[in-house]
């Protein structure tokens, strides 16, 4: 029992620290040394929505090195989402404190209802957000702790977007470090119940074999679980819990 709860141990820490490490620092050298790309941080990102309480973000270009926007539309909401004010800019660049737009219009709602419209040629606007808040996930589910993933899926689903693929990734991190556990009662199932039927090297085979079938299935659910047809803790869980009900029923037949 104790050896089975080391190697759990051994798993979670595998998967929330070394893991999204190598994960991270392979990446990089494919990327950035053996494809001659920029790093991620200095990528330009296009067609930006971007929901933030009452505000709406359109964002036709983010260059986020130079933390500049071209074809910006912000639009303002009340509770009732009615707009309260637009803007409409060509060009923004933040200054460290707030967002300096230029060649714009902004459309402000007055007391009576009806709508004011201003041009301008550069503006200061103090807004709510930074250019850090409209870049898109620089890390990969994989390069991630389970903690950074999680604040990750909370944050994309205030904004009103879909999360279920980084729901899959996140349930999916908790459940994978219970394989080499699985994998370990399944060889010992197999390995007994070949001590009776048959030889040493057959058991080994099956063991090698039964661990490439579950990795195959596990990726094969985890995709089912990125197009909505699945659960994300279904998606996650199904290969752990199949393969874990096949060892018992091993180890049961075994010993008779």
């Amino acid at each position: 029992m104790d050896s089975c709860s080391a190697v759990e141990s051994d798993g979670f820490t595998l998967a929330e620290y070394v893991v999204p490490l190598a994960s991270s620092r392979e990446n990089y050298i494919w990327n950035v040394q053996v494809r001659n790309r920029t790093a991620p941080s200095s990528f330009c990102q296009e067609k930006i929505w971007y929901k933030s309480d009452q505000t709406l973000y359109n964002i036709r270009v983010l260059h986020p090195k130079r933390k500049v926007l071209e074809g910006v539309t912000i639009h303002m909401f009340d509770r009732s989402f009615h707009v309260l004010k637009r803007i409409d800019a060509r060009r923004g660049e933040w200054d460290g404190q707030a967002w300096i737009f230029s060649d714009g219009i902004f459309i402000n709602r007055t007391a009576d209802g009806g709508y004011s419209m201003e041009r301008f040629q550069r503006r200061r606007f103090q807004l709510k957000e930074r250019p850090q808040d409209f870049q898109h996930l620089e890390k990969a589910p994989e390069e991630m702790t389970l903690g950074e993933l999680g604040r990750y899926v909370t944050k994309i689903k205030s904004e009103g977007y879909d999360a279920t693929r980084y729901q899959v990734d996140f349930h999916a991190k908790i459940a994978f470090p219970f394989t080499s556990l699985i994998m370990a009662l399944l060889g010992i199932g197999v390995a007994l119940y070949q001590g009776k039927h048959g030889g040493i090297a057959v058991g080994v085979a099956v063991s090698v074999a039964l661990a490439f079938i579950y990795l195959l299935i596990f990726q094969f659910v985890l995709r089912i679980g990125y197009t909505g047809n699945l659960q994300p803790l279904l998606a996650a869980w199904i290969p752990n819990i199949f393969f874990g009900i096949a060892s018992i029923f091993l180890f049961m037949h075994a010993r008779h």
